[in-house]
């Protein structure tokens, strides 16, 4: 069905991939000052060049880039944000630091036991995203083994710590999932420094209480900590994104105040939304509450959209220019309450995005019978989607539009309606850069299509009985009663 789309994009990736990209500055920056820098602040405390130099400066740079930088290229939130790269080198400069300090002022002989792994890939890990929690985490491993002669027993127990840190705190939705991963891990790291004594012949058992107490104290301050992050950085965790998305915001309130059309749109697209996001394993929580906020730019002119008028259509008096003027209005609006809020980064970029550069057809056509035929005015600012959870919320809004008008629902009503909307924004070229495939856009019309169908099924008529009235309105209390009242 499909196979000439796939071959187009196949070629498009090819040229994607050959592209040419100019050198900048911050290259250095990310794959040589930054782990240089690392070596030098980890011997910072003892104000003297590591023991062996070039091991330490060649293996910062190497780790980094191949677990580091990596994964960083990866992730689309990375190349869309520079305050995620900011976060993770705040996170690991932290970590280093500790290290150092533990090292110097404690013992280097209580390095591993007391290396903030758990810390560290555990913030990175709810805030950002497994693998590049657990990559940062593999680095923190290498740098903690330059204190001890870069012992390959430490780096291997690090390592562990640093994989179930990042196993045991995905996809955590309770703070209290976090102190539960900090004793969990705790007692994984007690065991490997168990097994390490035992085939040593000693113990220590110093080292072993901070093996085990290390996580379990880190957990509860990343519980206090990551709130902090998460205003300052706006990265949200899906813990911090269930918050904001409990109905009870005050741009949701207002919105569902001022423009409660736009309110009960945003409700219904958050629950298209999400299906279709677990369907294709992406962040469901993100897809849920970014569509709660996606319109919120509404609540300053809420009678100029069609879900918040009634008898009305103040458009009748203005041109259709003035009209796409002020449809655009909300989305720039919608930014503005974003940035003032500190809603999450990925949130305003949905707002942004919702709409794309899609034409407003119905101003662009009626704007040609008046003689105005530039396409251009009539066109969203954009940009449009630039990952998949954006993707699917414009998807999910023009579904949730068209499907009001349908008349007379059924399973193949509904997904012909899915299938020409979403055939028809791909073919507009809006989904370029959403990272959505044609595989991903098929589970979304199938998600869609099952949410549409549950919400449109009919429920039986209840008999009705006779009640006595006990509640009044004030017009049939005023109303004066009538000759069929009287006969009655």
């Amino acid at each position: 069905m499909y196979m000439k789309e796939r071959k187009e994009l196949m070629k498009k990736g090819i040229k994607r991939k050959n592209h040419f990209r100019p050198f900048r500055f911050e290259t250095i920056t990310n794959y040589l000052l930054f782990p240089t820098l690392m070596v030098l602040l980890m011997n910072l405390f003892y104000l003297d060049w590591p023991r062996n130099p070039f091991i330490s400066f060649v293996g910062s740079i190497i780790f980094w880039y191949l677990f580091a930088e990596t994964s960083f290229k990866r992730s689309d939130y990375f190349k869309l944000h520079r305050t995620y790269r900011y976060v993770v080198f705040t996170v690991i400069t932290l970590g280093i630091l500790l290290n150092a300090a533990f090292s110097y002022f404690i013992s280097p002989n209580y390095s591993v036991s007391l290396s903030p792994i758990f810390l560290c890939v555990t913030i990175l890990t709810i805030l950002i995203g497994y693998e590049e929690g657990l990559a940062s985490g593999l680095y923190l491993a290498f740098m903690t083994t330059t204190v001890n002669s870069f012992s390959i027993e430490d780096f291997v127990v690090l390592s562990v710590v640093a994989l179930f840190s990042a196993l045991l705190t995905r996809r955590i939705l309770r703070r209290i999932h976090i102190a539960r991963a900090g004793f969990e891990v705790g007692a994984i790291f007690l065991s490997l420094r168990v097994v390490y004594y035992i085939f040593n012949m000693k113990f220590n058992m110093m080292d072993l209480t901070f093996s085990f107490l290390n996580p379990v104290i880190s957990s509860i301050i990343a519980v206090g900590i990551i709130p902090y992050i998460e205003y300052v950085s706006r990265i949200y965790s899906d813990v911090g994104l269930l918050e904001l998305g409990n109905l009870s915001h005050p741009l949701l309130k207002e919105l569902s105040m001022n423009a409660p059309g736009t309110y009960y749109h945003s409700v219904a697209i958050a629950n298209l939304a999400e299906a279709a996001a677990e369907m294709i394993g992406v962040n469901a929580v993100l897809a849920r509450v970014a569509s709660y906020f996606h319109d919120i730019g509404k609540t300053r002119r809420p009678q100029y959209f069609t879900e918040n008028q009634r008898d009305i259509n103040p458009h009748d008096g203005l041109t259709p220019s003035m009209s796409s003027l002020v449809i655009n209005e909300h989305v720039k609006l919608g930014v503005e309450l974003a940035r003032k809020y500190r809603l999450p980064l990925l949130v305003e970029d949905v707002i942004r995005e919702h709409h794309g550069t899609r034409v407003k057809k119905y101003f662009y056509h009626k704007a040609k019978n008046f003689g105005e035929a530039n396409i251009e005015n009539f066109k969203y600012p954009g940009p449009k989607p630039q990952f998949k959870e954006s993707g699917i919320i414009m998807l999910a809004d023009s579904v949730e539009a068209a499907f009001k008008s349908l008349k007379d629902p059924s399973l193949g009503k509904i997904k012909e309606l899915v299938e020409d909307i979403v055939n028809g924004i791909y073919n507009e070229r809006q989904l370029d850069q959403s990272g959505l495939n044609l595989s991903d856009l098929e589970e979304i019309i199938d998600a869609f299509t099952r949410v549409l169908v549950n919400t449109s099924q009919s429920r039986i008529e209840y008999p009705r009985e006779k009640v006595e009235k006990v509640v009044i309105s004030d017009e049939n209390r005023n109303r004066k009663p009538n000759s069929k009242d009287n006969q009655s």
